[in-house]
């Protein structure tokens, strides 16, 4: 009985010192958790800090953060609450019926408790037009595509306590001024509910807040076919195989669930993967900036700009520049914008219903001033 006593404590003790093994050895390598997950910074020791008990806490919270096998005892208390409470750790992400997620923000759109209101849209838009006709007058099109939205396409999975009347909606608004005002657009988030009972494929993921991967295929489609005919101009041709089902999911098909850093997948609904192609021997003629949210890095890693535009650019709520031909993102405030905007074929303006209280981000106000003759 002594002997098997010794031996349970020996097991403890390494158990209890496993943690600091990897800590100060990273054997084996430490991975970081999915997610917005914001390690603390050690502090810098400072004998005032110190005194004034300043530097102890951040001291324990840097060190907690780093702690060995940190990720999986992390995993571990998400796995037990969400299988046995229903309960997630992930800052602004509901959990809805049948393991449908939401982030916040989409369920707010859907209901429009986060209507920013008639006339203040109507004055987006009437600006966005004038800025319309005039890179028109410069060679340049604009134009604006509105992207599906999870709180639009799936409502039937909210929770019952989010449940609300429902009023008028910043997408809805935008869509039928841009109609009124004739500014170029292109509504996805209508076409895709058209196809919500019809269509072969999935086009929203149970775990994921973007279009499904097929959905994005659709929307490239969509894109280069209204740019030709807005433009007049040939694109390289855009084509796809049929598509491969599989319930294991790449892109941005499982972005929530990732960040709910779970040890065993949620439940999933099998996704069509079709592979792309640009054939070659017809040039991307067309130049591009695409001022987007992130719901274009999906068509952006794709190739949009890359391949179907040539030498496009996406500016990341119109603040960060990417680009293949580009090393590293560059700020926008550090290039001649103007200049860029007037050497572009087309100017496309992409956001989600989520978004749409900021959208354009700026655009229309700074554009109204710089490139409208009196």
């Amino acid at each position: 009985m002594e002997r098997k006593l010794h031996i349970w404590s020996w097991i403890l003790i390494g158990a209890l010192l496993l943690p600091l093994f990897q800590h100060l050895t990273n054997i084996p390598n430490k991975r970081n958790l999915k997610g917005a997950v914001v390690v603390a910074a050690v502090p810098e020791f400072s004998s005032h800090d110190w005194f004034e008990g300043e530097y102890q806490p951040k001291a324990e919270k840097a060190l907690n953060d780093r702690m060995g096998y940190r990720r999986t005892f992390v995993k571990i208390n998400n796995q037990v609450s969400f299988s046995l409470y229903n309960k997630i750790y992930a800052g602004g992400v509901v959990l809805g019926k049948e393991n449908y997620m939401y982030e916040t923000n989409y369920i707010k759109a859907y209901y429009g408790t986060d209507f920013i209101g008639d006339a203040v849209i109507r004055d987006k838009v009437r600006k966005l037009k004038l800025i319309q006709d005039s890179l028109s007058a410069r060679g340049t099109t604009l134009l604006l595509a509105f992207a599906a939205g999870k709180g639009s396409y799936y409502p039937e999975y909210f929770p019952d306590k989010y449940h609300t009347e429902k009023g008028p909606t910043n997408i809805e608004t935008f869509v039928e001024l841009c109609k009124e005002e004739g500014v170029n657009h292109i509504d996805f988030n209508s076409w895709f509910l058209s196809m919500k009972d019809t269509t072969q494929y999935c086009l929203y993921p149970r775990t994921g807040i973007h279009w499904s991967y097929y959905g994005m295929v659709l929307a490239i489609d969509s894109l280069i076919s209204k740019t030709e005919n807005l433009t007049g101009m040939v694109m390289p041709a855009f084509e796809w195989d049929k598509p491969v089902l599989s319930r294991k999911y790449r892109s941005s098909d499982k972005d929530i669930e990732e960040g709910l850093n779970l040890i065993f997948r949620v439940n999933r609904d099998k996704l069509a993967y079709p592979k792309v192609h640009y054939p070659e021997g017809k040039a991307d003629t067309v130049k591009s900036i695409v001022i987007a949210d992130s719901f274009y890095w999906g068509l952006y890693n794709l190739g949009l700009s890359n391949r179907a535009f040539h030498d496009g650019e996406f500016w990341y709520y119109y603040k960060r520049i990417y680009a293949n031909h580009i090393d590293k993102e560059v700020p926008l405030d550090e290039v001649d914008r103007m200049a860029k905007i007037e050497e572009c074929d087309i100017v496309i303006l992409m956001a989600t219903e989520a978004t749409l209280p900021d959208f354009p981000w700026g655009f229309e106000e700074e554009k109204v001033g710089c490139m409208i003759d009196d």
